[in-house]
């Protein structure tokens, strides 16, 4: 009972950097709390922000003063070459990445000829991955980009095959961790958690130390599924087949990101909280899975520009797949965690109302996986690898921004699973323009623990956010800081994100995620007299933004407004 108890208490921030600090101190470790000096600071900081004072009454505003930022005009191969000023990433990162594999017509390949398939395919992938080792490939369709040595130096051995009990034939790669240990890797083959005789194609990154060590694997997973491929299956990266008449137990396709090397139980468990608080965030910016049967789930609606679209489900992912990730009852949702203690382990399982670890993995964020990273599952599959790359680099962010308050001896807040599962429903339905609200925790309760938080994630006071956007902009504004340090905030990679709630998008307006892209494809051929299909679009589009890294489908300058510069 008393566990139960001091669980109730944490529910409210502000109650939590009591019991939070008290556990600490029990265990011999200082208190950590926000001090008065601190909270003047930030109250000083917040009167000095005029945009809630004179923002713009249009709710979709992305603020004032915006100026386009200028991100140079290098190529992919010239950034690639470049080792010398790869961008660093604080944590490890490690993407598993999901593709449809069908015929011209969306139609899968089924039972055993779908197995012998993917084992050719897998044999194949795994013999021009050692030639591209080696320098040797000749390359006919111009896919790959030369392997950099410092990533050749990372390998501890060629490219070999494995069987698994669950995905059958699989490719491996041998890399180097931080360590210097080396760990094997299920790179390229069939994805074991799908039950069902319709395969999916699963793509594992090495884990990384560079945002652009990861796209090159990425992209170069991508390509290696293509030119293996016979010439009647494509890959589509996207979260749903458009083509599919309805929901298949899943069979639906995400990007799971794993982060490691923390320096403690603690700090992973600080980064989880951190991750956790913007989940409805990560999901709305996401979203990638809008068609079935060839349509939106209804009429295309556009605004001034904007693709409102209100009834129009954006992630049909995660609207179906329930079995794969949390629940969105608040009761049973992740709890927010204090130090990743064994009491912790505990408190989660009872929460989730699962046996054991291997039972309670599949969650929107899992922080207790078998190599001590935490997985983000929440995800959809995204059109473009340059997208992938930048909500990873979110996630750093996010993680980053967790180890310096731990630095500074504070906590992160914790916004309370009824307000993470009212606009996760929303994020899942309606994206970026999605309402968005305090439920069970006001403004002033978040406020006496962490006012910056506060205003970032609720808005102000007398201006609270209305819809996710807003909420979005804010959390960008609020790892501001971090995203400089990073250098993430100029990335190529991270512009896709960016544009998506502040950007100039050349055929739409902001917000705008891959998800509405989708639907401007189906509204642009409705409109011209064509079928509205656009599963050969994407076909198209899977190939061309895979193969360059820095290609993405939000055409268009990045726009910054003053408070994010």
């Amino acid at each position: 009972m008393a566990r139960k108890k001091k669980k109730k208490e944490q529910d409210l921030p502000s109650t939590f950097n009591l019991g939070g600090a008290n556990q600490l101190s029990n265990s011999g470790s200082a208190i950590f709390s926000s001090t008065s000096t601190e909270s003047e600071k930030s109250k000083k900081r917040l009167g000095k922000r005029s945009n809630h004072d004179h923002q713009p009454k249009d709710v979709f505003s992305t603020g004032s003063g915006s100026q386009i930022v200028n991100l140079g005009n290098r190529t992919w191969a010239e950034i690639l070459a470049d080792v010398e000023h790869w961008t660093p990433l604080p944590f490890s990162h490690g993407m598993e990445m999901e593709l449809i594999i069908c015929d011209n017509a969306g139609n899968y390949i089924e039972g055993d000829e779908m197995v012998y398939r993917m084992g050719e395919i897998t044999n194949d992938a795994h013999k021009i991955m050692n030639e591209l080792i080696n320098y040797e490939y000749e390359d006919p369709n111009g896919r790959f980009t030369p392997m950099p040595e410092y990533i050749r130096s990372k390998l501890g051995k060629m490219a070999y095959m494995g069987t698994d009990i669950e995905k059958g034939k699989v490719m491996k790669i041998n890399y180097m961790l931080y360590d210097g240990k080396y760990l094997d890797i299920d790179s390229f083959g069939r994805d074991g958690n799908v039950t069902a005789i319709t395969y999916i194609l699963e793509l594992v990154t090495p884990p990384c130390f560079y945002a652009e060590e990861l796209a090159y694997w990425a992209s170069t997973l991508f390509n290696l599924a293509k030119e293996t491929l016979p010439r009647d299956l494509n890959i589509v990266a996207s979260a749903f087949n458009p083509a599919s008449k309805e929901y298949q137990r899943g069979l639906s396709q995400g990007d799971h990101h794993h982060i490691g090397t923390f320096s403690s139980d603690l700090e992973r468990a600080q980064c989880y909280d951190m991750i956790r608080n913007f989940l409805p965030h990560l999901i709305a910016l996401s979203v990638n899975s809008p068609i079935i049967n060839n349509a939106p789930t209804d009429v295309v609606k556009v605004k001034d520009g904007r693709y409102t679209c209100p009834n129009c489900i954006r992630s049909l992912r995660l609207l179906n797949n329930t079995t794969m990730l949390s629940s969105n009852e608040a009761n049973k949702y992740i709890p927010y965690l204090a130090t990743g203690s064994e009491e912790d382990k505990t408190y989660l399982l009872q929460v989730l109302q699962k046996a054991s670890m291997e039972d309670a993995r599949f969650q929107d964020v899992f922080p207790f996986t078998d190599w001590n990273t935490i997985e983000v599952r929440v995800m959809d599959a995204q059109l473009s690898i340059c997208r992938r790359i930048g909500l990873g680099l979110l996630i750093q962010a996010l993680c980053y921004k967790a180890r310096k308050l731990l630095e500074k001896r504070r906590w992160v807040p914790d916004v309370g699973s009824d307000t993470l599962t009212f606009n996760r429903k929303n994020a899942i339905s309606r994206g970026l323009i999605g309402l968005f609200k305090a439920v069970n925790i006001t403004h002033e309760e978040l406020n006496k623990f962490d006012p910056d938080f506060a205003d970032y994630y609720f808005g102000s006071k007398d201006r609270p956010h209305r819809f996710l956007f807003q909420s979005v902009q804010g959390m960008f504004k609020y790892l501001k800081g971090e995203l400089k340090e990073l250098g993430f905030l100029h990335s190529p990679f991270l512009k896709p994100v960016l544009q998506s709630v502040f950007g100039e998008i050349t055929y739409a307006k902001p917000p705008l995620t891959e998800a509405e892209y989708q639907i401007s494809l189906y509204d642009f051929k409705q409109k011209e007299g064509q079928v509205p299909n656009i599963l050969r679009d994407l076909i198209y589009f899977t190939l061309e933004y895979s193969k360059d890294p820095l290609n993405q489908p939000l055409t268009g300058n990045l726009t910054l407004p003053d408070d994010m510069r």
